[in-house]
């Protein structure tokens, strides 16, 4: 996540008041976001401006700028709303409503549900190393005076280990990833991205938990959002989708075994991971179907894989990553493109529709912000959007983290329940 990239109209040196990340708690406004970007070691602080939401009623969503209704669907609503603003636009949307904006079966959603949370950013905290600016993108230099000492959270901190339960028995995960297995069998599909909730209480500061989990996973899109009642915290390691004028790029990530911190051992897993049929195979059904979605609105003959099936290695688990690029159409507006790529491929599966059908009928409850889109968009329409796995929502005292895979035919249902639990450690450690 390049914070570059977000251009800045004036910027100020800053002194923190005290080390970094651990200030985080002195400083993060009421409302505000924090984006730390593991891989290089920067870290965002958004200053809270108006925000923009869509909220299912019911029967549709209805999308607010403040108080203000817009009568557009949520991808157009927040297209037509980049430009009022000089900076860019931190937030989030779900999976449902991504599902929604591309005609694709989900769960049912009570109403009052949040789809998407975006707010401006007037002003901004970057920090790197002992470095710190403040950033503006009005036409006044940052002031200061906004990042004052925060308010101590209500919430007591945590004094034991975060605790967390499957929605599922293994049997019930089993039984799934079998109908899966036939569904496949029978030609219904080829990978299905299979997905369960894990649950527990949490009467903590979200701030403490970001913290912790931050420096232990080390994530390149991490993301701690007041969405103004749901916090949600992103331990992503997936870009979803990025655009830089006419280049877009996606990197799905398919394929996952542990990083123990014995080289030879994870020498060993890195290998059978590259060389392991059941992933290569899952890993090359993603892959298509990102170069499909991309190729909906690219110009002819652009799309190309440019780093297929990359190791990348993060504290607690190894990942096969490939990049995928393309020069975007002409005129191609935020609304159409959101479209075409959302919800991820990596997290649904292929072909898209009658995955999506089938997971509505198995998961167990509507998966939220996890599996949507975190990140950030500018007035022009650059952005970059993380794919949000890894990823909890916290309400009240409660925090739900959903985690996934891949189910083909040859999927062990063991395996991919281990790997269920593998995935959890980078919010709640071994």
């Amino acid at each position: 996540m390049a914070f570059s990239d977000l251009r800045p109209r004036h910027r100020r040196p800053f002194q923190l008041p005290g080390p970094w990340p651990a200030c985080v708690k002195d400083l993060l406004p009421q409302g505000g976001a924090w984006l730390q970007a593991g891989d290089t070691g920067e870290g965002l602080l958004a200053l809270p401006g108006p925000a923009l939401a869509s909220t299912w009623d019911g029967q549709a969503w209805i999308t607010q700028l403040g108080e203000q209704v817009l009568e557009l669907p949520p991808w157009a609503a927040l297209e037509s709303v980049l430009g009022q603003e000089p900076g860019p636009w931190l937030g989030a949307a779900s999976f449902e409503l991504a599902c929604d904006e591309a005609a694709l079966t989900r769960k049912p959603l009570v109403a009052g549900t949040l789809g998407q949370h975006w707010m401006a950013v007037p002003e901004a905290l970057w920090v790197q190393g002992d470095l710190a600016e403040l950033w503006s993108w009005t036409d006044l230099p940052p002031d200061p005076a906004h990042w004052g000492v925060r308010e101590p959270s209500s919430s007591a901190p945590s004094a034991s280990p975060l605790s967390l339960e499957a929605a599922w028995s293994e049997g019930q995960h089993r039984a799934a990833v079998e109908r899966i297995r036939a569904c496949i069998l029978d030609g219904g599909f080829y990978v299905a991205n299979l997905c369960v909730p894990f649950e527990g209480e949490f009467p903590g500061d979200p701030v403490d938990l970001a913290l912790t989990a931050f420096l232990r996973a080390l994530p390149p899109f991490g993301a701690l959002l007041d969405l103004g009642g749901p916090t949600l915290l992103s331990l992503s390691m997936e870009r979803l989708l990025s655009r830089r004028g006419q280049r877009l790029w996606s990197q799905p990530i398919k394929g996952s075994v542990p990083l123990t911190g014995d080289p030879g051992l994870d020498r060993t897993h890195a290998e059978a991971l590259r060389a392991d049929p059941k992933e290569r195979a899952e890993h090359t059904m993603i892959l298509d179907l990102v170069r499909n979605d991309l190729g909906k609105v690219a110009q002819a003959g652009s799309v190309a894989v440019t780093r297929p099936m990359a190791l990348e290695r993060y504290p607690t688990v190894q990942h096969l990553v490939s990049t995928v690029e393309a020069e975007a159409r002409p005129g191609l507006g935020l609304a159409e493109l959101l479209r075409a790529i959302l919800p991820g491929g990596s997290v649904t599966g292929a072909p898209k529709h009658a995955v999506c059908s089938h997971l509505a009928r198995t998961e167990a409850g509507p998966r939220g912000f996890y599996c949507g889109a975190v990140g950030w968009i500018l007035p022009g329409g650059d952005l970059d959007l993380a794919l949000p796995i890894r990823t909890a929502q916290i309400q009240g005292n409660r925090l739900t983290y959903w985690t996934g895979g891949g189910i083909t035919r040859l999927s062990d249902p063991a395996r991919e329940w281990a790997e269920l639990h593998l995935k959890t450690l980078a919010l709640t450690g071994p």
